[in-house]
């Protein structure tokens, strides 16, 4: 005879099973629903970290070079003199953007319909600005300790000595010479070019937005190419997809910005020129296949139409003082 406990001692019912089975793929499908979001929301911090990110960097790049702007060592760019023995520039670009063009130190043109500008630039996203910007390295070379003269010999030696692949500003608080590092060395001697001088490493750059399937904030910059000094390109941060400047002119030379205007404004008097606003459009470097940008952009006095397309946008803006400039318009009120 079976007892009624041994009857009773089957597994789980049909209903049983499916219950369990139920419960299991709700918890599943939870936990997917979870990693789905957190999945999501990790992208999208990581997408706006990368763009602040960016943007942080091209500003703070191109703010440091212009404030730089006309910054010659000890003496403005009207005392420096005649650029006697410089070699041509392969590629150089013209008008105001040219390399040794130092009076025009500070410029701001726009790109036309094709992507080009200044001469030198076929490859940048059509109406966006173009900031030409040309200064020295604020590390001077010197005749050994600098305001010792009982270390001076006539060459330049401290804390190095010349470069033959750069150009130079030889320099003192009265006036100045450009040369190449290979060619003849202003004397600096008593009674030589410069006395006294100091040598400064001359830069030319040329900040633009290049066109691309990532367009990206890049630069001409002057440097040796195996043969001379040319006009080259460098990369400096990707996902900037526009740039405007906003100028600002000091009408009555007290320093103060009385006015700010659009770059291709033909009545700016760049010798007034004491101020920028930069504003730059940034762009995510991936799609998000659930998100359409329908947002309209302002940068400056300009507002871009919506793009409609899967990226996110951040537009960031920086004024920028230009010191050198301000200093030469107050001393010639």
């Amino acid at each position: 005879m079976i007892s009624a406990s041994r009857r009773k001692s089957g597994g789980m019912s049909i209903i049983e099973l499916m219950i369990a089975m139920a419960i299991g793929m709700f918890l599943i499908a939870g936990a997917i629903s979870l990693f789905v979001v957190s999945k999501r929301t990790y992208s999208e911090a990581e997408r706006t970290a990368r763009m602040g990110e960016n943007s942080r960097f091209a500003l703070q790049t191109l703010s440091a070079d212009l404030r730089l702007g006309g910054f010659f060592g000890e003496v403005p760019a009207a005392d420096l003199k005649g650029r006697t023995g410089l070699a041509a520039v392969t590629g150089d670009c013209t008008g105001r953007g040219a390399a040794y063009g130092y009076n025009n130190y500070l410029f701001v043109a726009r790109t036309n319909i094709g992507g080009n500008a200044i001469g030198c630039i076929v490859d940048a996203v059509p109406n966006t600005d173009v900031v030409i910007i040309k200064s020295v390295r604020p590390f001077p070379l010197s005749d050994g300790v600098r305001d010792d003269p009982g270390d001076d010999d006539g060459t330049i030696d401290m804390p190095g000595v010349l470069d033959g692949q750069k150009t130079y500003v030889m320099a003192n608080p009265i006036t100045g010479r450009i040369f190449d590092g290979a060619g003849t060395v202003p004397s600096i001697g008593e009674g030589g070019a410069v006395p006294r001088g100091n040598a400064w490493e001359y830069r030319f750059q040329a900040y633009y937005i290049r066109a691309g399937d990532v367009p990206q904030l890049s630069r001409k910059v002057l440097s040796w190419d195996g043969a001379g000094m040319a006009i080259t390109t460098e990369d400096v941060v990707e996902g900037v997809e526009n740039l405007r400047v906003m100028i600002g002119e000091d009408r009555d030379r007290d320093g103060e910005t009385d006015r700010y205007l659009d770059s291709t404004d033909t009545s700016i008097d760049w010798s007034r020129v004491t101020s920028m606003k930069v504003f730059l459009l940034v762009r995510s470097a991936d799609r998000d296949v659930g998100y359409t940008d329908q947002r309209t952009y302002t940068l400056g006095n300009t507002t871009l139409a919506a793009p409609n397309d899967n990226f996110h946008r951040i537009v960031v803006q920086s004024d920028v003082s230009l010191r050198n400039s301000k200093l030469l318009v107050r001393g010639t009120k």
